[in-house]
């Protein structure tokens, strides 16, 4: 074919012409990255190695380690010769964080009274005969009951604990707080709003006041999250006490001394406050705390407090709560999602619950100074009443599903499984024995 006298030459460039170009540009930049070592005069230090044939070895390597270690002092020493700066910093004394709390034996081993303080909702997973008999052992010291959170729980219940109480050791009522006060705070008149979110520790204090008036030592006991700390501040704050809390004893008064670091009683209850204290773990395992705890309380109550319709008790429980609060999954209602709601409620104090007191025949009358601190915080409702303090939790995991398609199968379902391999093993049988009358 005649080529044109105006057509353009092609711009398609050879594939040798290719690669030439990109090995001159390869030897371009290697050339380029010698000269800049050699410009730069700094070689690499080979590290000196001894082989393991050579004679003194252990010698060598020693005084190499040697040589090594002495240029590293001159090398501090010769830092070491500059001159310090005019102004320098003093150094910032930081205060040790004090423990949060201790052991109960050892608030016991210290103190000559001690303050058990009790949640009055689950007040038999608060008591522990352990501890009691190691008070009554020790020569001079007594303890006195606090009944706490009482503004969580009808005054019936309050009166009812104070009376099976009072007939062992002292017993006193209080609602605590744990706002710190501020200096300021002293002086302005908020510090009426901000006394009034507790009460009880007047009564307290003027109860060792009048009885002990020799110097005594006063420690605060009691089992998780049953108020120890708050009960600590409320009893500082009503003394003006501020910043003594820093302090592991503080003056109260002329004759009583409060040990600030409480004593834990280490227990293992299985209560509703021992989930409650643990609730990020039972959060998985929602519905067997429900279903457990169906169990000690009356369909009644469950019906009056959660609105619910009638239903049979207690194995529809978590199905008419997932129906009260519209909570299903795939059409079916979801017993985890209803579970951690109650939870939650428990948990923020939303729903309000006590344990069941023993029976009472006559109801010890309460002291006027001990109502008179906390009767503006007396609960006059009602509260969801459980039966029983224990709870009988029993959790099963699940298995994880295993990868590849692979499925757990029990012994029914071997045995299904069997049956099909021999029906499809006599289908085959079937199948030769057809096949070879044709070809007869």
């Amino acid at each position: 074919m005649v080529k044109a006298f105006n057509q353009k030459a092609s711009k398609r460039v050879t594939c040798h012409k290719k690669y030439k170009i990109r090995k001159k540009v390869r030897e371009h930049n290697k050339k380029l990255a010698r000269t800049l070592k050699d410009s730069n005069g700094k070689k690499k230090k080979i590290a000196a190695k001894v082989p393991n044939l050579a004679p003194f070895k252990e010698d060598l390597l020693l005084e190499a380690i040697a040589q090594t270690q002495a240029k590293n002092d001159a090398k501090k020493a010769r830092k070491g010769t500059k001159m310090p700066l005019l102004v320098t910093k003093p150094e910032v004394v930081k205060p040790k964080a004090m423990a949060k709390s201790v052991s109960a034996h050892v608030t016991i081993s210290q103190c000559d009274i001690l303050l058990w303080v009790i949640d009055v909702r689950s007040v038999d997973e608060c008591l522990c005969e352990e501890i009691s008999n190691t008070i009554k052992r020790g020569k001079q010291k007594t303890f006195i009951f606090l009944l706490n959170k009482i503004d969580l729980v009808p005054f019936s219940v309050v009166r009812k604990w104070h009376t099976v109480l009072s007939k062992t050791a002292p017993t006193f009522l209080m609602k605590s707080t744990q706002i710190i006060l501020t200096e300021c705070e002293q002086i302005v008149p908020a510090l009426k709003q901000i006394l009034g979110r507790f009460g009880g520790a007047k009564s307290i204090l003027s109860y060792l006041n009048r009885t002990y008036k020799e110097v005594t030592k006063i420690g605060v006991i009691g089992t998780k999250q049953v108020g120890k700390t708050c009960v600590v501040s409320s009893l500082l704050k009503s003394c003006g006490r501020t910043k003594a809390k820093r302090s592991i004893d503080t003056k109260l008064s002329e004759s009583i001394r409060l040990t600030t670091t409480p004593g834990l009683i280490e227990s293992e209850s299985g209560g509703l406050l021992h989930v409650m204290d643990n609730c990020s773990k039972y959060m998985n395992y929602s519905p067997e705390v429900l279903s457990a705890l169906s169990k000690n309380i009356r369909k009644e109550d469950a019906m009056f407090h959660f609105t619910l319709p009638e239903y049979s008790h207690p194995e529809g429980f978590l199905d008419a709560l997932a129906i009260r609060y519209n909570q299903y999954y795939l059409k079916t209602p979801d017993h985890s999602a209803v579970g951690r709601l109650i939870l939650k409620q428990l948990r923020d104090t939303r729903l309000k619950f006590y344990v069941e007191s023993p029976a009472v025949s006559e109801l010890a009358t309460i002291p006027a100074d001990v109502m008179v601190d906390v009767e503006r915080f007396l609960f006059k409702g009602d509260a969801l009443k459980i039966t029983g303090s224990q709870l009988d939790i029993v959790i099963v995991k699940k298995e994880k599903k295993k990868r590849g398609g692979e499925m757990d199968i029990e012994e029914g379902d071997e045995e299904d499984l069997e049956e099909m391999g021999s029906g499809d093993e006599s289908a085959l049988s079937d199948e030769g024995a057809m096949s070879g009358e044709e070809m007869s």
